[in-house]
């Protein structure tokens, strides 16, 4: 599809300078604020034991740490063409985005007031709660992600990601806290409900600072009519035929999802081999939201001043060490640094993978990329829960799934090491203005 820039990148360069500091900071204090506000309901620690305590089966515990993401893989896929052709896209963003912090609100009221009567439909309400949020968030999250790139320059996307996953673990380290004593002083769903009350509202924080972002136009015109549903569908195979780097990428976040074949039952793990109660869920929270702090600084540094591979392969290290780790770990000081540890890696990676995804897609079809990119996730997703799944009930044990987790995430670097840093030797200085040469 032929395009036509004239005169539209030098405005662009313009308004992204003038907005530049009220879109980077909007853009990291909400994204702080929401994911935040999710740390109370952290999925990888509260979500599996609320689950557990609920009553719900092993299969449906092993799906909690995945259960958001795996709403969000595939959604955009269906609204990507049209995104791709939307003159504004932050209208679209703001209507589903609020659709999608709505769950968090059902999920209070059942736990509230329904428990007593409906165990079932209220286990049934907190576990899709995070399922649903997601298909919502997925409608848009294609949109979002290709305003990112419209309004934060490139070499400034690392640092933004960090700062948000900064605010993120801050907000976490209190998270920490405030779960132990909510879950001591109300076990049980009056506790969890309050948990999921406290989420809601970071996350309608969040949704007011996302509304004063200033949306800066792409500038890709095009005077042909654009890609239908089908048509756009159709364009996916030769796409990943064609982009070998972008395949690598693919294949590279698919084997890092067999980290979720552990992670599920982690928490459950430590709080057995230790003999503490749910209450203990707390500290685990708090150590992993410091070591996210930690990693999220390094990330954003390096990021920012060396690209976003390096910050990639330093946390699959540290993934690879911290599942390890947790097969033969049987101390109290050594669960609290395994999660300082898995806090450090998984939000390095998360600064990583935000940042190199827009950054290898081309400009013009960065919805379809990103949405090509979430879908594929959810098989793998799916079969990380799966293999969960059976490892709990073949063995009991957290050891195989270690291993195998270990393995998977030691396979990913393979990929990763096959793809080019796309960095340009072009960004902002250090005042936010851009430099010639820079794509937004």
């Amino acid at each position: 599809m032929l395009r036509s820039t004239q005169n539209i990148p030098n405005r662009n360069i313009t308004d992204v300078q003038r907005y530049f500091w009220r879109n980077y900071l909007a853009h990291s204090i909400e994204g702080g604020l929401y994911m935040g506000g999710l740390s109370f309901l952290a999925a990888e620690t509260v979500m599996p034991a609320m689950v557990k305590d609920l009553g719900g089966p092993n299969w449906l515990i092993s799906l909690m740490p995945m259960m958001l993401m795996f709403g969000i893989g595939w959604p955009s896929l269906l609204t990507a063409h049209w995104v791709e052709h939307l003159p504004r896209v932050k209208p679209f963003i703001l209507a589903t985005g609020l659709l999608q912090r709505l769950p968090y609100l059902i999920a209070v009221l059942s736990l509230f007031f329904l428990f007593d009567k409906h165990p079932v439909l209220v286990l049934i309400l907190v576990a899709l709660t995070p399922l649903l949020s997601g298909v919502l968030t997925g409608l848009n999250f294609a949109a979002w992600m290709d305003l990112i790139a419209r309004i934060i320059p490139e070499k400034r996307r690392a640092s933004a990601w960090a700062i948000r996953w900064i605010i993120t673990a801050i907000i976490g380290i209190f998270a920490g806290g405030i779960i132990q004593s909510v879950l001591a002083r109300s076990p049980g769903p009056p506790g969890y409900g309050i948990l999921h009350l406290i989420a809601f509202g970071f996350c309608m924080l969040s949704y007011i600072l996302q509304a004063m972002f200033h949306e800066i136009p792409s500038t890709y015109q095009t005077d042909l009519p654009g890609r239908g549903l089908v048509e756009n569908l159709r364009s996916l195979p030769g796409l990943l035929r064609a982009d070998r780097r972008f395949l690598n990428f693919i294949s590279m976040r698919m084997l890092t999802m067999g980290i979720y074949i552990m992670t599920p039952f982690l928490a459950i793990h430590a709080l057995t081999i230790l003999g503490k109660d749910e209450y203990y869920l707390g500290f685990f929270v708090t150590a992993q939201m410091v070591g996210g702090i930690l990693g999220n600084l390094i990330a954003g540094y390096l990021g920012d001043h060396l690209g976003s591979r390096i910050p990639l392969v330093l946390a699959r290290l540290i993934l690879v060490a911290v599942s390890i780790g947790v097969a033969v770990n049987r101390f109290e000081w050594g669960f609290l640094v395994i999660f300082f540890l898995f806090g450090f890696a998984f939000y390095m990676d998360r600064v990583g993978t935000s940042t190199l995804s827009i950054e290898i897609c081309p400009a013009d079809r960065i919805p379809t990329y990103i949405s090509l990119l979430t879908t594929l996730m959810s098989p793998s997703m799916l079969v990380a829960a799966v293999i969960s799944t059976l490892v709990r009930e073949l063995t009991g044990q957290l050891m195989p799934a270690a291993l195998l987790s270990a393995t998977t995430v030691m396979l990913s670097l393979i990929f990763l090491s096959r793809i080019e840093e796309p960095r340009k030797k072009t960004g902002v200085d250090n005042g936010g203005n851009l430099v010639p040469g820079n794509d937004c």
